[in-house]
């Protein structure tokens, strides 16, 4: 079969998209349950550990928890805040910082990796799912500079939204990595990918977005266990 131009947005037919997709469908459904098993296996090693240890051994296996914990939430559909949480409530206040810095730095290390994957390899997929315009926008796209992108998807989205949507975008970004069920939508790790490969977030204003996006929850945990607003929580 002769290879496709680049800016060939002709969709495949269903027979030739539907095992990619399945391929891509099962794979992220392997990422998530093995993410998982490693969530329960690092929670189910941080109980065994004794409160306010000092010994070098097991800080050395907090810190491998936590750079776990790290790797983890910056996959896309793995529940950031729910193993957070977890652990939280094992130790209480004293893992409000650890958690913090783990959870910034997995965070921005999807973004980070979502710039180095071109944007045009979002094409392929939108054309397996017949998502033409998409596809056609991502040809438009690519050559472009960031703040070019931004004018065309100006031009391209509905103009009532178009210029609140980007204008803020950081604002967006912020609140959809808060936002109740956004693991729906990919999760923090996600959304942060996706974030990197549209082009349209520089890592000047970015990093700082999310350490403020992922201030609220370690700083509420920290307060409320070290104040006893919270007894179930760890002293």
């Amino acid at each position: 079969m002769p290879a496709r131009p680049e800016t060939d947005t002709t969709p495949p037919s269903w027979g030739e998209s539907l095992p990619r997709l399945a391929v891509k469908l099962v794979v992220l459904i392997a990422i998530v349950i093995l993410s998982h098993y490693a969530i329960d296996f690092a929670l189910s090693w941080a109980e065994s550990l004794p409160a306010h240890s000092e010994a070098r051994a097991e800080r050395l296996i907090l810190l491998a928890i936590f750079v776990a914990y790290a790797l983890l939430i910056a996959l896309p559909f793995v529940p950031g805040i729910e193993i957070a949480i977890a652990l939280l409530v094992l130790r209480g206040p004293e893992f409000a910082l650890p958690i913090y810095l783990a959870t910034l730095g997995g965070l921005s290390l999807a973004f980070l990796a979502g710039r180095l994957v071109p944007i045009r390899s979002l094409k392929r997929f939108f054309l397996d799912l017949h998502i033409v315009r998409a596809a056609a926008l991502v040809d438009r796209l690519g050559p472009m500079g960031p703040a070019q992108r931004v004018r065309e998807l100006q031009r391209s989205l509905p103009r009532k939204h178009a210029r609140i949507a980007l204008r803020y975008r950081y604002v967006g970004l912020a609140l959809l990595i808060n936002m109740p069920g956004s693991g729906l939508i990919g999760g923090g790790g996600g959304i942060c990918l996706m974030a990197g490969m549209s082009g349209v977030f520089s890592p000047r204003a970015t990093l700082p977005t999310l350490a403020l996006a992922v201030m609220p929850f370690p700083v509420l945990m920290w307060v409320a266990g070290t104040n006893g607003l919270m007894p179930w929580l760890p002293a």
